[in-house]
């Protein structure tokens, strides 16, 4: 044990006039504020007082090299969903008793860089909803992107596309009008594609970050159901505008700081998305929606 505890110390002599190796683990911390909770999936879980959401993530890279797969790193964390003006804890919509906490998201993943420009993500993520008696369901998404701000430079758009499929339960309310109205068990687990770009522009000056992401969500049959009408190709569309500027105030042993502000605007194509809002916030069937957020990020 007292060799254990000295080798240490002397390791730390011997190395004391050489720079320390770059670090291979390192953490995120984003808080955000909202005037709802709308998922990725187009379902407006809330929209009563506002809305916090926090994320966390742990990230250790594992390798680093100059071949093809030049880069893997590991990712896991928690993301969590609070309201201030509570949900109902069991069905339907509206009752009592109402919950502030509103979900607890476990997040699993495997992030690759392939050749200079590509780069896959693969992701488990697990909803735990603690509303409306939904209990949990289980995702698995893959996502590749190319960055090519090497050839238009400032016009790059930073396309990707990516595949999302339910593992078990479902991410959306596609079984509830089938158990409400029709007495039988709705869809199974499906899945969609989506595509996107997500342009920017820093002004270096001042360090502000604009970005206008957009994409399109194109989602199986089954992922919304057919009880209102039969499926469409493309289940919604997004477009929105975000504003990142960091905080140079803070010194950078406490991290990377940064605060950020957007909007943005979804459009509900699916006339099954459009039906499920029933059974959400809105009470009713709802054709498209806008979002505004705000929030803190750091990178430690």
């Amino acid at each position: 044990m007292a060799t254990a505890a000295a080798f240490p110390m002397t390791g730390a002599s011997a190395y004391a006039d050489e720079p320390a190796p770059p670090s291979r683990f390192h953490a995120l911390s984003n808080f955000e504020f909202s005037d709802k909770y709308l998922t990725p999936r187009g379902m407006i879980v809330h929209n009563s007082g506002l809305t916090f959401q926090w994320l966390g993530l742990g990230l250790f890279n594992i390798y680093k090299g100059d071949s093809i797969i030049n880069d893997v790193t590991l990712v896991g964390g928690l993301w969590n969903d609070f309201s201030s003006g509570g949900v109902s804890q069991h069905a339907p919509f509206g009752s009592k008793p109402k919950v502030n906490w509103v979900e607890i998201d476990p997040i699993a993943g495997i992030s690759t860089t392939i050749g200079k420009n590509f780069k896959l993500d693969v992701t488990y993520t697990a909803f735990n909803m603690q509303i409306l008696d939904i209990g949990t369901s289980q995702h698995l998404e893959a996502k590749l992107s190319f960055d090519d701000g090497d050839y238009l430079k400032a016009f790059a758009l930073h396309p990707y596309v990516s595949f999302w499929k339910e593992l078990d339960g479902k991410a959306t309310a596609a079984q509830v009008p089938f158990i409400v109205f029709a007495g039988k068990s709705g869809p199974g687990p499906s899945h969609y594609f989506e595509a996107g770009v997500a342009p920017s522009y820093t002004f270096k000056d001042i360090g502000l970050k604009l970005e206008a992401p957009c994409r399109v969500l194109l989602p199986d049959k089954d992922f919304y159901g057919e009880y209102f009408a039969k499926a469409s190709t493309v289940g919604l569309w997004e477009v929105g505008l975000k504003a990142t500027v960091p905080l140079s105030f803070i010194p950078r042993e406490y991290g990377g700081w940064s605060f950020h502000a957007g909007f943005k605007y979804m459009d509900f194509v699916d006339k099954n998305l459009q039906g499920l809002q029933v059974f959400n916030a809105p009470g009713k069937a709802v054709k498209d929606t806008a979002q505004i957020y705000c929030g803190f990020t750091a990178f430690f």
